[in-house]
């Protein structure tokens, strides 16, 4: 089973590459999507309910079944059931022990499912985040970047209200949904007595629809307004729905004025959530705001020794510090390219290499190249842009023509790669201070050169491919 669910971790990164759709509408669909059965010839995913299964079988099989392939290594076929499907299946094999206690169904009694449905809103059920119990506070990779953020969320943790409303921003894939996790655990077993909802932000929606639709607005306001705690995911997709932002702004100073604990994550601070209306910025606001920016060299290392420990992967100290340079930009990327190579090392039992991890980061992140493959494809590139060869850049010749062509290249080694100034002058036999004046001199016309900052605008769309 834990093969599956790495397998499972894997791929999912491969088909929203595959897919190219926005962070928002990959997770729409697939955020609660899982592979749970996988053998030489088939393969089962589930979906959390019967319109998904419809949505992923209509648009999305194919590249599903792609993506996999990627993964795996070979080719097999795919099929997607339904939660209600399984529990169904589950329940049948569970029941068929003992035919004497099947119940009966009276035809007398009449059910249209209301009751059902209004104790569902009202019951404070939470979204089950997968395997929750495995975000903690202890196993929050610290570093410069979330320091301050960490400690806030310990703070409310373990004395709910101490910063009220809580507010975690910083882009997708630091570490904000840990956070999440970490105090729910927290409060689990220090509170228990504390009655917490947790919801991303698109469920919320999802449910007051629901509910205006289907008359329950009255429960589905009970359900959130009595909780003790309410986390809610993504904050951010209520930017633009007035109806929304509406309930919201009730439900939180109903909580607030009854000095409930209210935590909230986004992508951005609420300054820049727009349309966001002011009544709601201004609350946002008026607690505590903590940001979560993107981990430093040092703490890529950390993460991915975590990370690796964590799946089982063994993995050199030679092969860390090399995925640390190659993956800068979010936690969720370091994770999804560890496990896609726990998977592939599995399933060849092979040890990590060089090659092994360029060609997962390939595909977990397509744009990110060696930087000795970069700096190759921009020397080609900006020769090929100004007519100039690339040992002309190199040398110490100094006419107009060469000299705008290596300082481009400076500048784009400089901003497409990890490489320091020392390193990039070692490639054209410059100093620090040359280096540093080339990328002056860029910026420069940049901002007083028309046209001059879409020319390097162009080229680096040329050069990512």
């Amino acid at each position: 089973m834990d093969d599956i669910k790495s397998i499972s971790d894997a791929v999912m990164p491969v088909i929203e590459q595959r897919i190219g759709a926005a962070p928002a509408i990959f997770n729409l669909w697939f955020g609660e999507v899982e592979l749970i059965s996988l053998s030489d010839t088939e393969a089962v995913f589930v979906a959390p309910t019967e319109l998904k299964k419809k949505i992923l079988i209509t648009k999305y099989i194919h590249q599903m079944g792609n993506a996999l392939e990627d993964v795996i290594g070979f080719t097999v076929e795919v099929k997607i059931v339904s939660r209600d499907e399984l529990e169904e299946v589950e329940e049948f094999i569970e029941d068929d022990d003992d035919e004497d206690d099947i119940p009966v169904p009276d035809p007398t009694e009449e059910d249209d499912g209301k009751e059902e449905i209004i104790s569902e809103f009202i019951s404070g059920a939470s979204d089950k985040p997968s395997m929750l119990d495995n975000y903690t506070f202890d196993n929050f990779v610290v570093g410069s970047s979330n320091t301050f953020a960490k400690a806030a969320c310990m703070a409310v943790a373990k004395e709910p209200t101490v910063y009220n409303p809580l507010f975690i921003y910083g882009n997708s894939g630091l570490g904000k949904t840990h956070l999440l996790y970490a105090i729910i655990n927290y409060m689990k077993h220090n509170h228990p007595n504390l009655k917490i909802v947790y919801k991303k932000c698109e469920t919320f929606l999802a449910e007051l629809i629901e509910a205006l639709q289907a008359g329950f607005v009255a429960p589905f306001k009970e359900k959130y307004r009595r909780c003790d705690v309410l986390l809610i995911d993504d904050i951010q997709f209520l930017a633009g729905k007035e109806m929304t932002q509406e309930e919201f702004f009730h439900t939180f100073s109903a909580l607030y004025e009854s000095d409930k604990q209210i935590i909230l994550t986004s992508d951005r601070p609420p300054k820049d959530i727009k349309p966001l209306s002011d009544r709601l910025k201004s609350r946002f606001e008026g607690g505590l705001l903590a940001d979560v920016q993107p981990p430093n060299f040092e703490l890529r290392i950390a993460i991915i020794r975590k990370k690796a420990d964590d799946i089982g992967l063994t993995i050199s100290n030679e092969m860390v510090e090399y995925m640390a340079e190659r993956l800068q930009n979010n936690i969720r990327q370091i994770e999804g390219a560890l496990k896609r190579l726990y998977a592939v090392c599995s399933f060849t039992a092979t040890s990590v290499t060089k090659d092994k991890v360029d060609e997962v980061i390939s595909i977990i992140d397509p744009g990110n190249i060696p930087a000795d493959a970069m700096i190759e494809r921009i020397l080609g590139s900006v020769s090929k842009h100004y007519g100039v060869d690339i040992e002309s850049m190199k040398s110490k010749k100094k006419t107009d023509s060469i000299a705008k062509a290596r300082h481009v290249a400076i500048y784009l080694i400089r901003n497409m790669t990890s490489l320091t100034l020392k390193e990039i002058g070692g490639i054209f036999d410059r100093n620090h201070a040359t280096v540093m004046a080339s990328i002056d001199y860029v910026e420069l016309n940049m901002r007083t050169v028309n046209g001059y900052e879409r020319e390097i605008k162009q080229l680096k769309k040329e050069i990512k491919g």
